[in-house]
């Protein structure tokens, strides 16, 4: 090898080495800034919400949606994704709470919320079939289990607290409360395809009660023996 193809190959590669340095920066910087600023989880909180009368915030995102049998509409959760400490709101780890759900119409893209507002932890759904043996069938109404205010003090809305029950359509419209904040909710079964039972308990008493699975309206209800 030459003099003169000594010194191409030592430019060549000098070359070489500040393209391949030019490459890989970007790449190193892009992996120390994910180090330093990590990604939120769920593409980041979509709604940020404020305690009244405080400056705690809670941050929420929307979770993945599920589809309604029967209808042009899907429903997606609002999930809390972090809080201060001392906040009615608080998302301690373990402790996240769903707060609403979004309901969208993808036949016009038109879309609401369950309720008004962000304060409440929604803990349990259960819907309503137009066939009562079929859970592929129709949707037409909906129970929600809702902690709606911090009942035990601890400055959090859980399932520590009392549970109300709500019914809604199948698309989330026209949510009314059927059982009002109780200790607990014992049980939730669509007994008929029009008729719904609602075992709860408040304080030692026990009752029973029928709801129509149309309008949410109440049938009657009845203590149960539970104490003697």
């Amino acid at each position: 090898m030459n003099k003169f193809d000594r010194i191409l190959w030592r430019i060549n590669g000098v070359l070489f080495l500040v393209l391949l340095i030019f490459g890989l920066l970007p790449l190193v910087w892009s992996f120390v800034e994910f180090r330093i600023h990590p990604p939120l989880r769920g593409n980041g909180p979509a709604i940020v919400n404020q305690a009244q009368g405080t400056l705690e915030k809670e941050f929420l995102h929307l979770g993945p949606p599920t589809r309604i049998n029967g209808i042009s509409v899907v429903r997606m959760p609002l999930h809390s994704e972090a809080a201060s400490k001392g906040s009615s709101f608080s998302s301690h780890s373990g402790d996240a709470h769903t707060r609403n759900y979004l309901f969208v119409d993808h036949s016009d893209l038109s879309s609401w919320w369950l309720f008004e507002t962000f304060d409440r932890a929604i803990l349990k759904e259960h819907d309503l079939r137009a066939d009562v043996d079929g859970k592929d069938k129709r949707v037409i109404g909906t129970i929600w289990e809702v902690a709606t205010t911090d009942t035990n003090g601890d400055h959090r809305i859980t399932e520590e607290d009392h549970i109300a029950a709500f019914f809604s359509a199948a698309d989330g419209k026209k949510s009314i409360e059927i059982i009002p904040p109780s200790d607990r909710i014992l049980s939730v079964d669509q007994v008929t395809n029009n008729q719904l039972l609602i075992v709860y308990q408040r304080g030692a008493a026990v009752t029973a009660a029928l709801f129509s699975t149309q309008d949410g309206s109440k049938i009657k209800e009845s203590p149960l023996p539970i104490n003697k």
